[in-house]
Formats: C-alpha cells, structure tokens, sequence
C-alpha cells in the first residue's frame, strides 16, 4: 500500500472542504434567488389584482355617476323623456308607493337607481341612492344625495295684474281673481276703457262656501267689481311705493335678487339673440325653440319682443278660446328684459314679467299673474287674465337643482 505523505493529505482534505463551502453557499444563493422570485411573483400577482380591484372599483364608480346623472333628469323631466332621447337603455321600471326604481346599463357596467320623494314642510325634494356595479359584477358602489330645486318665485305676485307704470286696456279685457278682492295694481293710472264687456271679477261674498272656497282655485262664485262705468276697490292705481320703484327694485320684489344674479343663477333656458354665446337651454337660441311650447322652465328672453301667437306652460298647444287641461299643465316664468308686443292669441300659463312696456294687438290669455316693470296697454286687441295660485305656487319647484347641504354621500 502506497502511503502518500501528510502534506498531500491535507491538501484533499481542504480542497473537500472548500467544495462544500461552495455547494452550501450555492444553495443558499438558490434558495435566496427562489424566495425573491416566489416574492416578486406574489407581489406581481398582488399588484395585478390591486390594478384589477382600481378597475372594478372605477367602473362601478362610474356607472354609480351615471345613474345618478339619469335620475337628476328624471327629476327634472321624468324618465319617460330621459329614456326617448336615447342617452341610457332603461331595460326596468319599478313603482312601489312613493319610491322609484329604475336600472339601466353604462357600456358593460350597470347601475341600480331609487328615487324617494321627500316633502319637508312644502319643500319638496327627491332622495336619490345609485349603485353601480362592474362589468364582472365583483364591485359596486353607492352614491346618494337630496336634490331640491331652488324656488325662482320666492314672493308669488297677489294681484292677476301688477305694472310699475300705467295701464290701460284699449280693446276689451276681463281680468278674473275668484282667490281675493284685487285685480290690478299699478303705480299709475288704470283705464279700462270704454268696451262694454271690458270687466274685472272677484270672489263673491256672498257666494256658497265663501271664504273658504279662496283657499281652491276657480272654487268660488265670482261678482263683477269694475266696469268701463265704474272703477271698483279691486283696482289700486297711482300706487306710490309701486311708482317710485325701479325695474331692477320691482323685479327683486317678487324675485328676491338682481336680474343679473337671476339671470345667472336661476335661468333654465336663456334667449340672447345677439349675444349667442351668452344663451343656454340648448333650445335653438330663439322665442320659438326656448318659449313656444316651454313647459316647467324658468326662461329669460334678452332683448325686446314683437311676436304672433304662441303657447307657453302647456303640453299641448293651446289656441283661440281653448284651455290647458290640468294634466297637461306645466307653468314657466318668462322673464323679457327689454319690451314685448303681442298679436294673435297667445297663451301663456305661470308667469310674465316684462321689464319694460307692454303692448298688443291680438287676443292674448294668460292663467297666473303678468308683472311689467313699464307700461302696459292692450291696444285694439283683448286681454283675459285668470289668476291661479295653484299654477304660481308649482312653479316654486321648477327652478335649477341643487344638492342639499350635508346629504351627499359616496361611501
């Protein structure tokens, strides 16, 4: 047997050695580079599902908005409409008691909307709840507020007539208030003129249910108070506090602010024809797209008027002696800043109010009250004014909405 000196020997012995030094440090390398990678895999992993979830979670945000967008319109002018203009594909309609619901879809999103009417001392405002969910269906998300609509009206006019100025009814004009003892009020002169059926009326007291029957329109009897003859107490001219406001003060009376922050803040549809940029409603810019026809809107016309006919706060058009049926009664306030003259017949329901003089030619209607901050006169045409507080009191709902104070939720 060869035997190899001690030299040699440890030599292999450290050469071993060495080698399961680096077979240890080799496996510890690996183990440390699975372990980061097995690392690094989760947290890719956990990042994707965490991109995923922030998709979810936006998508159902998203169609969460877009419910909630639908149900304000709902609001303002009902589902049916919302839903003709082809803006979201309503696939189911539930009533139950005060409560409405509706779902619709929002690409491959979907959102499920409830509408709950409050009535808080007259206030009338609508609870909306929209919850939207993910194409996959894994997330979902609620929004909800009270929206309200701002009262444009805050001081409803009292007389079927109001002029800063004179009035005076050149043709034939009846002027009815079946709610109260006063027709016209004017800061300057009223003339009636001379037309045998010119006539204005007021609540009979000795009428059956009186006075209780003032509290329901067109409930009480009603008894001529003025002729072309005699001019009765329902008639209160050569007003001094009404004469020596000015257009702007007159307006604040029954508007409670400035007609430029009325104009702004209040006003659904404007009308500038020479000023287009300044219109809005997306109604044409024009007396026939934004006023003919308007239904529940606050309109504001820049400018002066010279116009034939027409049909204002009614849903089907009205002409010659005909009447707005109560269910198809939907009163605007039409504002002009400027003059207007009228012709033809005419038909307005609510409120208007002119900021300058009045004139016309025609047949003219109107059921609620017509504030002019100038002069009005009828011309050779007819004037037949019907107050309505039924008709002045709904337009307290009809302004811009807003989001009450302190309701919004989105979590």
């Amino acid at each position: 047997m060869k035997i190899l000196p001690s030299s040699q020997c440890g030599r292999n012995k450290s050469t071993k050695q060495q080698g399961m030094v680096v077979l240890a440090l080799s496996i510890i390398l690996l183990i440390l580079i699975s372990a980061v990678s097995i690392y690094l895999a989760r947290t890719l992993l956990f990042e994707q599902k965490l991109t995923n979830n922030s998709i979810r979670a936006k998508q159902a945000f998203e169609a969460a908005e877009a419910g909630y967008a639908v149900a304000q319109e709902y609001f303002i002018k009902g589902i049916i409409d919302n839903t003709a203009e082809g803006k979201y594909q309503i696939f189911a309609s539930i009533v139950d008691g005060s409560d409405d619901s509706f779902r619709g879809t929002l690409a491959d999103s979907s959102f499920a909307v409830t509408l709950t009417e409050i009535d808080v001392d007259g206030l009338i405002a609508i609870g909306i709840s929209s919850t939207g969910t993910s194409a996959d269906g894994t997330a979902s998300k609620t929004i909800a507020s009270d929206v309200v609509a701002l009262n444009p009206i805050p001081n409803i006019p009292d007389n079927p007539i109001s002029t800063k100025g004179a009035f005076a009814i050149g043709g034939s004009g009846t002027v009815h208030n079946s709610e109260g003892h006063s027709t016209i009020w004017s800061g300057g002169n009223v003339d009636v003129g001379s037309n045998n059926s010119t006539k204005t009326l007021i609540a009979d007291p000795n009428g059956t249910n009186y006075p209780a029957c003032m509290d329901i329109p067109g409930e009480c009897a009603t008894i001529e108070s003025s002729n072309r003859d005699m001019a009765g107490l329902d008639i209160v001219e050569h007003d001094s506090d009404l004469a020596n406001l000015t257009a702007a003060e007159m307006f604040a009376n029954f508007f409670g602010m400035t007609p430029a922050a009325y104009k702004e803040t209040m006003a659904t549809r404007i009308v500038d024809t020479n000023n287009p940029g300044q219109a809005t409603g997306d109604c044409g810019n024009s007396w026939g797209g934004c006023v003919n026809m308007a239904l529940n809107e606050v309109v504001w016309y820049e400018g002066n008027v010279s116009e034939n006919g027409g049909s204002v706060g009614c849903a089907t058009k009205v002409t010659g002696n005909n009447v707005c049926a109560a269910a198809n009664e939907y009163p605007s306030i039409v504002i002009i800043n400027g003059d207007a003259s009228f012709k033809g017949t005419p038909h307005f329901y609510g409120i208007l109010f002119v900021m300058g003089n009045v004139t016309g030619t025609g047949n003219m209607t109107l059921h609620g009250a017509m504030v002019t901050a100038g002069q009005a006169n009828t011309g050779n045409g007819s004037l037949d004014i019907y107050y309505n507080s039924r008709l002045l009191e709904s337009l307290e709902s009809i302004g811009p909405r807003a989001i009450s104070s302190g309701s919004w939720k989105d979590f």
